[in-house]
């Protein structure tokens, strides 16, 4: 493969990194740290490398039995030597490194297992090549108790945990696995899990209490593996998303649970069948913290509810969040991931990371530079005749992507922040005069593109 991730050491950002640029110096564009990109993995890897923070620090390298008149020693920075130490670790012991954890077929740093409740046939848990395979027993995950295998690690205070469902063995349509988020290890903590089952669909289940019954907050019909599955806590909200491709987000539910601030996070599989195993296979596992394990803090803010309370074609008394940009896009829930400065004077606010722009807003200024706009605010009223063209971009049923784009009739309220570190920040309030009331609402950071210097 010519492309392949790798992930930043600092701050676990993922990155781009093109084959023939193993060995070299790039910036991560979340923490702006130099970082030394790792060597291409073989065809066959699945896992995830992870860079090298750059160091100026050198080291001598001293040849195995060299004689005296050998020529002279070479100095090499630390961090070259400490990434090619990297790659050929991964290569030769299977490792899998995401978002600065590092996850091997001991499971460790933090990840442990056991059976919850009452089981009759022990579960187990491995992990190859960036694959957690998970076997459970258990009655269910429901009522007063539950019972099932859980793959965990300590959550403190908020975080998101994410994962996708690759498959489940279907020993009963209620069959579960996916993520949770629990109190405690005993059978009848409060809990919140998003689960996929072979033949009930996608299910958001909670108890709110130690030891009361479990209720349902919403059942998506028709859903199965392998599928995306997210489940985001801040305080005692809990909040589950779903996709079926990791980039496009749809929001299942919201629920209230009085959790510790302390609780666990993990992998949950329970085969709805007591005797029987059901195996479940996951990948893409991360978990974001705010707790100082190096990765991400979680986003503070999720998707607006799908309403028109936060849809209003008035300047008039809005209030912009403190938190990263969400809303809606043509009645699909967004949250962005990613934004952009281009040279061409176009803002973008989009979910994921690279390639085409499949879900996401434009807003071009006409090939404004990035510097004209630092500390600037730009109000436009739904009354103005012409404005910046702002175009819509989402994928319809059938998974065709469509645009709708704007030079009028909508309202918004930009304020840019100073420009410093080639990062433009800013806070939008965005809505649009289509028919599904589309709308952005919170605060970014954009990455400016600078222009390439003639040769």
């Amino acid at each position: 493969m010519s492309e392949f991730k790798f992930a930043c050491p600092v701050c676990g950002q993922h990155m781009m990194c093109d084959a023939s640029q193993g060995g070299s110096v790039m910036e991560c564009p979340t923490c702006f740290q130099k970082i030394i990109a790792p060597q291409a993995p073989g065809p066959d890897s699945k896992f995830i490398l992870t860079g090298t923070k750059l160091s100026e620090k050198k080291i001598n390298v001293r040849g195995v039995e060299a004689p005296a008149a050998a020529a002279p020693q070479k100095s090499f920075p630390a961090a070259i030597l400490i990434g090619v130490l990297v790659v050929a670790l991964a290569a030769g012991a299977g490792l899998f490194f995401f978002g600065g954890k590092v996850f091997h077929q001991g499971l460790g740093n933090g990840w442990q297992s056991r059976d919850i409740g009452n089981v009759r046939a022990a579960g187990s848990v491995s992990y190859a090549k960036g694959v957690f395979t998970v076997s459970g027993d258990g009655a269910d995950i429901w009522d007063q108790a539950d019972s099932f295998h859980y793959v965990f690690q300590t959550l403190n205070g908020d975080g998101t945990l994410t994962a996708r469902v690759l498959k489940i063995k279907n020993t009963n349509p209620w069959a579960k696995a996916g993520v949770m988020i629990r109190d405690s290890l005993e059978a009848n903590a409060p809990y919140a899990t998003v689960v996929v089952t072979p033949a009930s669909g996608l299910a958001f289940q909670q108890r709110d209490l130690t030891g009361g019954s479990a209720s349902t907050v919403t059942i998506v019909p028709n859903l199965t593996a392998p599928y995306w599955v997210r489940l985001v806590r801040q305080e005692n909200t809990f909040t589950a998303y779903s996709s079926e491709n990791g980039n496009a987000w749809t929001k299942v539910g919201t629920t209230t649970i009085a959790l510790g601030s302390s609780a666990y996070a993990g992998l949950a599989v329970c085969s709805h069948t007591n005797g029987a195993l059901s195996e479940a296979q996951f990948d893409n596992v991360t978990l974001r913290t705010n707790a100082g394990t190096g990765q991400a803090a979680a986003p503070k803010a999720v998707a607006p509810p799908a309403n028109d309370t936060n849809w209003m074609l008035a300047l008039n008394a809005n209030v912009i969040p403190d938190a990263p940009v969400a809303g809606r896009i043509h009645a699909q829930d967004f949250l962005y991931e990613r934004a952009t400065f281009s040279t061409n004077g176009t803002l973008t606010l989009r979910t994921g990371q690279k390639g085409a722009l499949e879900f996401g807003v434009q807003i071009n200024f006409g090939g404004v530079l990035a510097e004209s706009l630092s500390g600037q605010t730009l109000n436009v009223a739904a009354d103005t005749d012409k404005a910046a063209k702002i175009s819509l971009h989402w994928k319809d049923a059938g998974g065709e992507a469509q645009k709708a784009s704007y030079d009028s009739g909508y309202a918004m309220r930009l304020e840019f922040g100073a420009l410093a570190n080639n990062r433009l920040p800013g806070k939008i309030w965005l809505c649009l005069p289509d028919a599904e009331k589309s709308y952005l609402l919170g605060s970014f950071k954009a990455n400016v593109n600078k222009p390439k210097p003639p040769k």
